[in-house]
């Protein structure tokens, strides 16, 4: 049996997931007969946290302060153990234009994108998303979720899009729009969980669709994927120094090439997240996953 603290909440826009993730993974541990504690950074400072008390934390923190290498510096002050990924990776990641251009440089095959700034005009970055590309992303680059993103398929919207993202970040990454499929490989410790094609009831994956839409259909390991996906994950994860439970998100045209879009280091795992589908698939419960993880990390100290 582990004594586990659990960190849930926290103060970004993700925090009502967030909470539901930890709750999820506390019940599991807990009906797996660990002593869990379930701790908001918003209400306790990490490093006022007691060293020694918990065996190892699981940072369910989602958003700023969780997931862009904050919490993973407070923790290792506190000199807690963690499962996850390193400050370093964490804070990689959560920016998707710095994450971007290092796979890129590795060749993997990202949407061509570019970056406009809320200090310029709003007519300014009007006039730069017209003229990149036809159908378009935008998305604040330091979030998650898909708060904050817009598909852009007409001129007329851009405007819109961009107030949007920049209520959540000073930049917006704008990429080409990918048509096709949506599919996110879950990674475990280097190793990838079955692929999972998400097919929402409405035009796109947005927030909605994500945590309540229970008309989301999900198709575990579909025919006519491209048989890289999996290990592209696992590339891109490498690449970036990922570590513990982490999941990479695609497009796939009509070609079956596909596209990374993001590499997340704290997926959700709500009842409604992909990562426990992707355990499921292949046998596991989330606090069985969530064990496996666990120890992995532990042999490491």
């Amino acid at each position: 049996m582990f004594n586990i603290l659990v960190l849930a909440g926290g103060t970004s826009s993700e925090r009502d997931v967030s909470l539901e993730s930890g709750r999820c993974v506390a019940d599991a541990m807990r009906e797996a007969e660990h002593h869990v504690d379930v701790v908001d950074p918003r209400d306790t400072a990490v490093e006022s946290l007691p060293q020694g008390r918990w065996d190892i934390a699981v940072p369910m923190v989602h958003g700023t302060g969780g997931e862009d290498g904050v919490l993973q510096r407070q923790l290792l002050s506190a000199g807690i153990p963690y499962v996850g990924s390193s400050p370093e990776a964490s804070e990689l990641t959560f920016d998707k234009i710095r994450t971007n251009s290092l796979l890129r440089e590795s060749d993997i095959v990202i949407p061509d994108g570019i970056i406009v700034e809320s200090r310029h005009s709003l007519q300014e970055n009007c006039q730069a998303v017209a003229a990149f590309a036809g159908q378009v992303v935008t998305k604040p680059p330091r979030q998650g979720s898909s708060i904050g993103i817009s598909i852009v398929h007409q001129t007329e919207q851009i405007e819109a899009a961009l107030m949007l993202a920049f209520q959540f970040d000073a930049e917006c990454l704008v990429e080409r729009f990918i048509p096709g499929r949506e599919v996110t490989v879950s990674v475990v410790d280097g190793t990838a969980l079955p692929s999972i094609e998400i097919c929402p009831a409405v035009q796109w994956y947005d927030y909605q669709s994500k945590y309540v839409d229970d008309r989301t259909e999900y198709r575990i390991s579909p025919a006519g994927l491209p048989k890289t996906l999996s290990q592209i994950a696992v590339t891109a994860c490498n690449i970036c120094g990922v570590a513990g439970i982490a999941r990479v998100d695609f497009r796939v045209d009509e070609q079956g090439q596909p596209w990374l879009l993001e590499v997340n280091t704290v997926p959700g795992m709500t009842s409604h997240s992909l990562v426990p589908k992707a355990a499921a698939a292949v046998g596991l419960s989330l606090g069985e996953l969530c064990q496996r993880s666990i120890k992995t990390r532990l042999l490491m100290t």
